[in-house]
């Protein structure tokens, strides 16, 4: 039996966003029709339907993002979480304040679907570690504005 796909963040989904401890694959599309992947950390929710990235402007997935805005992540996570999130991704700021090397891009869902296997269960997603207490200030830093931009945006 097919799943009808959601186009809204349930609160799994928004639990997972607000958490900032899982990291995303983003797959976007170059300007020759290509595909591209990346993982994405600086993730935060805006409401049901947008999110917010921090992603750095000398990346592909930038420039796809610019030249063709279809964008997709892939969520992994304990709890047996795995979702297809498809949507459009746009360029909201160019240059955060505190990360000049960094844009917020906005993505607005379209589209999600569960991924779950029938035989087996996810127990883990991806997860980073902080090569030091300056990465872990700043990743700090950056979720603050992230989170600052998506309060202003909603509001």
């Amino acid at each position: 039996m097919a799943v009808t796909p959601e186009s809204e963040l349930c609160p799994v989904l928004m639990d997972y966003f607000t958490r900032r401890t899982g990291t995303a694959v983003m797959a976007t599309i170059d300007a020759d029709y290509h595909p591209h992947t990346a993982p994405f950390h600086y993730m935060t929710v805006v409401d049901a339907k947008h999110l917010l990235m921090a992603i750095s402007l000398t990346t592909q997935t930038y420039r796809n993002i610019v030249e063709n805005n279809y964008v997709a992540l892939s969520l992994l996570d304990e709890g047996d979480l795995a979702f297809c999130i498809k949507g459009f991704g746009k360029v909201l700021l160019e240059q955060m304040i505190f990360e000049r090397q960094l844009a917020i891009i906005e993505v607005e869902i379209i589209e999600i679907r569960k991924n779950n296997w029938e035989s087996h269960h996810v127990t883990q997603g991806i997860r980073i570690a902080h090569k030091n207490e300056i990465y872990l200030i700043n990743s700090r830093k950056i979720f603050q504005e992230l989170v600052k931009n998506a309060i202003e945006y909603s509001g």
